[in-house]
């Protein structure tokens, strides 16, 4: 295997990963409408998993390299489908920035084939938009959660 057909396949894999992210936060999702873009946004992520799947697979000259299928809770470091919104957020987030930062190491390398090049930076840019919307929705949730709590102060402020 040379190193694009690698790349890619590993790229495969990270798209997979956010896609199951994703779909276990929507499930987990208490804003329908927040559901509905998470699982339209998951289902984006298994198409480029594919997508990125057969490239490294016609760069082979071959069958597609199909990404493993992991199930969301059992693989290591994914939290339970019944951890929280919040916690299944923030791992989707995390998932996202992953996928961005290879999508962005990747696309600093000299491909020769336009085409891909093209669609790594439509990934790339998909993959950023996502972690934003993630990671403005665990601040939605952040503040939500420290109003509800009382100050743990343990003395009187100093003045």
């Amino acid at each position: 295997m040379d190193a694009l057909t690698t790349t890619l396949a590993r790229l495969s894999r990270h798209a997979q990963s956010c896609a199951e992210s994703l779909s276990a936060v929507a499930a987990a999702a208490s804003d329908p409408q927040m559901r509905a873009v998470l699982a339209h946004r998951a289902n984006m992520q298994r198409c480029a998993a594919a997508e990125l799947a057969v490239r490294a697979g016609a760069n082979l000259g071959t069958e597609p390299v199909t990404p493993p299928r992991r199930e969301g809770p059992g693989s290591p470091g994914t939290p339970a489908a019944d951890a929280g919104e919040l916690l299944l957020l923030r791992h989707a987030a995390q998932q996202a920035g992953r996928a961005a930062s290879a999508y962005g190491a990747l696309l600093r390398e000299p491909i020769d084939d336009p085409d891909l090049r093209l669609l790594l930076a439509h990934y790339y840019r998909g993959a950023t938009e996502l972690q934003r919307l993630l990671e403005q929705r665990v601040a939605e949730f952040s503040p939500a959660r420290a109003a509800g709590m009382t100050s743990r102060r343990m003395s009187p402020p100093l003045h």
